[in-house]
């Protein structure tokens, strides 16, 4: 058989082509000749086929090699062999192109160095002529197979820039411009081809085209590097332009940093720390520090900034190496290691003809090179610890500065630096620096707006500063309206360039295809976070394998995590993963995330206020989602409030994205969570959009709860004439459609109104109408609250007897339900009874049990409430500085819940 790999993949027998099957299975197959007549262990394999492996990628594999041998017992052969750990391909002397193009290019290797250019020539050529593209192109292997796919192109190259010098060297040169200028429209980057080419020229006698050849080089470097050509480049036109004849020699450059920003700002934080990581005294081995964070962060300034104080210092003053390894373009593959360390060389003085072939004696003539040396290695945008490994010095006396998006964890020895965006304080001072005026420092609050729109990114701030700086007329309030809106924040910033687009899509591009998917729905996702459970219904998959693909964008720095399980985008990032979900997903994936929250938030319910009950079927939960069970009323409350700002989020995404039946049920249901937690703007907020959605539901029914839902808000806030109205709103539909159980709680709240107006007569009237329904209805929970109500408006009309009656009903009632919520009201009721009695005694311990079930149940308001009764007591019964502490108490407590009543007492308390 034939194997050929130096191209798409194929394989030949008896003068055909061999049908090898499906993507996966030929990719095992190119993994196992990679490594052909050797052992290929499954771990290789593995990252050898897939992005990222599944967890068990064995029985996977299995399945695969079966295949392959199917195919080869088909042909006649049997090539396939099973070894402990892993399996072994046999191939035969003659039938890998690959294996032959190494053995062709080791010996025309040998013969260049020998000066036999002739022989080296010949194995050159037909070396290069088993090239048919790129190798394994119609492939999509994992990160293994890539870089061996890289370390080919890097020797294909090398051998190229051998072949040709070998040409010229024979007095051929004209044979080889052709092939050094189609090379070249691949790798325009590649400095020695330059070389080459303009040597072939010159010596055939075209010095006008070689100098042009120079400007091409010159341009290309600059225009995507920025970098000036190197001292190889600019020694050969040096010695176009004198006449001589351009030699093959090397000369060293060791100093190799680029420029320092004038308008670094901040970062004394990682400054100190990589100081201290610099300092003899704590260097035993080598050190290696990676600066890593999110797109746009300042990694490369920082670590730039903190060579050339190193520098200046007299540290590391001997070698100064500098290289962007391309970890994160979006147009061109990383660079090879072993790319890298032919440049290395050169740079050190090694003459091309010196430089191995191989990676591993590259590596081993660098390591030789820097031993003993003080040198400085910083390598920029790192793409992974396999990249990094080879171009590490070998001895303590160096320092290896590395900067990436992903925190290369698994470089052994190595320290992280994370680096985040910038405090306020220093991102104004960037914003100033910058623009170059005194605008930013006349408008302080301007400032730190825009700031805050560029989400402190110093990439970001530095495009907004500079569009400040061309526009003289504008004002940094200008610039921060232009920036208000979101959606167009990113393109505002570089109008016209969509640089900050082009900064993201290199991370982007990088993840494999789920976790781009991901990272597209979760542009979708409503409010400022979100947990693995959540992004497990947007993308419809379980909480595991969504946690799995969050980590691993957490390490590439495309998502943040400020607290345990959650996680969230940085602002700039979240509009472009916007952008890219409405341009490449079909369907209303948000919808089974916004049915995810109505069902989660209502098992929460169920553990937060079980007694409360529901009298709608909610909108049907989507198949296979999972929904969050809580052990106990603590869990329930914490994940209300962990998930507070997105659950208002999704009302009302839900009511604008075609789902008006969940935004008013999920409304519904918050209402347990905002009462006992007094968070009133969310609730008002939500309930409006509520009622707007049963609206256009023509949902009446619904209307009517939600209308009764805002009657208590308002009550709460002692907006009595706003809650009045919202009451008897839902009171005249309610009995419209003959909701029996609504109109019962319905005529509670409003008694309750009617109470705080002192109108008792009107309130009474409520709770017994209430009280029939509760009763009609089967409503315990609503009958003791009611009953607990009335017992108390009775106390108000000074009829103790009545009054104690009903609350003896309600005790019953809550106690045989387990109705803590109403019991605690029904307890502070008793101790308004007993405190108007003058039996302080009595009060204290009923206003005691009722604050222990308050605090029980987390519900702050009625908590204050108990302690300010308690308070009046205690000073009543002559006890004024324990009054004070329970009065300061309840008073912190009002002043957290922004409720008047923190006045009241404060005022008291002088």
């Amino acid at each position: 058989m034939e194997f050929r790999l130096l191209g798409p993949l194929e394989a030949w027998h008896a003068g055909e082509a061999v049908v090898l099957g499906g993507q996966r299975q030929r990719t095992v197959l190119a993994a196992l000749l990679m490594r052909a007549n050797s052992s290929a262990n499954v771990g290789y394999l593995a990252e050898a086929v897939w992005e990222k492996p599944p967890v068990a990628p064995e029985s996977n594999l299995r399945t695969y090699v079966a295949g392959l041998r199917r195919v080869f017992t088909a042909a006649g052969e049997n090539r396939l062999v099973t070894r402990p750990g892993g399996y072994l391909i046999t191939v035969e002397p003659g039938e890998l192109d690959l294996e032959t193009f190494r053995q062709l290019a080791r010996t025309g290797d040998q013969a260049w160095r020998d000066s036999d250019f002739g022989s080296a020539a010949e194995h050159f050529e037909r070396a290069l002529s088993l090239w048919r593209g790129q190798p394994l192109a119609g492939l999509t292997p994992g990160p293994v197979l890539r870089a061996e796919i890289a370390r080919l192109e890097d020797l294909r190259l090398t051998i190229a820039e051998r072949y040709a010098h070998a040409l010229v060297e024979l007095g051929r040169p004209e044979a080889a411009v052709s092939d050094l200028r189609t090379l070249l429209a691949e790798h325009p980057l590649r400095e020695e081809l330059w070389a080459q080419l303009m040597v072939a020229l010159h010596r055939a006698g075209r010095q006008a085209e070689a100098l042009d050849a120079f400007a091409d080089a010159r341009r290309h470097l600059v225009t995507e590097l920025g970098l000036e050509p190197g001292a190889r480049l600019q020694r050969v036109q040096q010695e176009i332009l004198a006449g001589e004849q351009p030699q093959d020699t090397e000369i060293s450059a060791w100093r190799q940093l680029p420029m320092d920003i004038a308008e670094f700002t901040g970062r004394q934080v990682e400054l100190r720390t990589l100081h201290a990581l610099a300092e003899p005294a704590s260097r035993t081995a080598l050190t290696v520090a990676v600066i890593h964070g999110m797109p746009g962060v300042g990694k490369t300034r920082l670590a730039v900034h903190f060579a050339h104080q190193l520098v200046d210092a007299g540290r590391f003053d001997e070698i100064q190496l500098w290289t962007d390894l391309r970890g994160f373009d979006a147009d061109r593959p990383p660079i090879s290691p072993a790319a890298v360390l032919e440049h290395f060389l050169r740079l050190l003085g090694v003459p091309g003809q010196q430089i191995p072939q191989e990676l591993e004696s590259r590596a081993a003539l660098y390591r030789s090179r820097l031993a003993d040396k003080r040198a400085l290695v910083l390598l920029d945008n790192a793409a992974s610890e396999e990249q990094i490994r080879p171009l590490l010095p070998g001895t303590k006396g160096s320092l290896v500065l590395v900067t990436s998006r992903r925190n290369l964890a698994g470089l052994v020895g190595a320290r992280g630096v994370p680096l985040d965006v910038l405090p306020e304080t220093d991102a104004i001072t960037l914003l100033s620096l910058i623009a170059g005026d005194d605008r930013v420092e006349a408008e302080p609050q301007a400032a730190a707006r825009t700031t805050a729109l560029c989400g402190r990114l110093p990439i970001a701030l530095s495009l907004a500063a500079r569009r400040l700086r061309k526009r003289p007329m504008w004002t940094v309030k200008d610039l921060a309206a232009r920036l208000e809106t979101a959606e167009r924040r990113l393109d505002q910033l570089a109008p016209g360039t969509r640089e900050m687009h082009a900064l993201f899509t290199m991370s982007y591009q990088g993840l494999p295809q789920p976790q781009q998917r991901m990272f597209r729905l979760l542009g979708l996702h409503p409010g400022d976070d979100f947990t693995a459970e959540s992004v497990a219904a947007l993308a419809r998959c379980t909480p595991e394998e969504a946690e799995f693909h969050l980590e691993a964008m957490l390490d590439e720095h495309l998502v943040q995590q400020i607290t345990p399980r959650r996680y969230r985008f940085h602002d700039l990032v979240r509009p472009y993963a916007r952008d890219l979900a409405q341009a490449n997903e079909t369907g209303q994936p948000v919808h089974r995330l916004y049915t995810w929250y109505l069902y989660a938030a209502e098992s929460a319910r169920n553990v937060f206020d079980p007694h409360r009950g529901r009298t709608f079927d909610l909108h049907p939960l989507p198949e296979h989602s999972v929904v969050p069970q809580f052990a106990g009323h603590d869990e329930a409350l914490a994940w209300y409030e962990s998930e507070r700002g997105t659950l208002r989020a999704v009302v009302q995404a839900a009511a604008e994205d075609g789902l008006p039946e969940v935004a008013w049920q999920l409304a519904w249901v918050l209402l347990s969570f905002y009462y006992r937690r007094s968070h009133w703007d969310d609730w008002i907020a939500t309930f409006q959009i509520a009622l707007d959605a049963t609206r256009s539901l023509g949902e009446r029914r619904g209307e009517g709860i939600i209308w009764l839902g805002l009657g208590v808000a308002y009550s709460d806030l002692r907006q009595f004439t706003t809650a009045i109205d919202c009451h008897q709103k839902a009171q005249a539909i309610l009995e419209e459609v003959d909701d029996r159980r609504g109109q019962a709680w319905n005529l509670n709240n409003l008694g309750v109104v009617y109470v705080y107006l002192e109108r008792l007569t009107a309130a009474a009237d409520c709770f017994h109408r209430g009280l029939l329904l509760f009763r009609e209805t089967g409503d315990r929970q609503g009958e003791g609250i009611c009953l607990n109500n009335l017992g108390d408006t009775y106390r108000r009309l000074d009829r103790p007897s009545n009054a104690i009656g009903h609350l003896e009903q309600a005790l019953s009632i809550q106690q045989d339900t387990g109705d803590q919520r109403g019991l605690q009201f029904t307890l502070g009721t008793l101790g308004d009874i007993h405190h108007d009695a003058g039996n302080h005694k009595q009060a204290v311990r009923s206003y005691e049990e009722a604050l222990a079930v308050s605090q029980a149940l987390g519900d702050q308001r009625t908590a204050a409430r108990m302690l300010a009764n308690l308070a009046q007591t205690l000073d009543a019964d002559g006890e004024s500085a324990s009054a004070r502490i329970r009065w300061q108490e309840a008073m912190t407590i009002f002043d957290e819940l922004g409720d008047a009543q923190a006045d009241t007492i404060r005022a008291r308390l002088g």
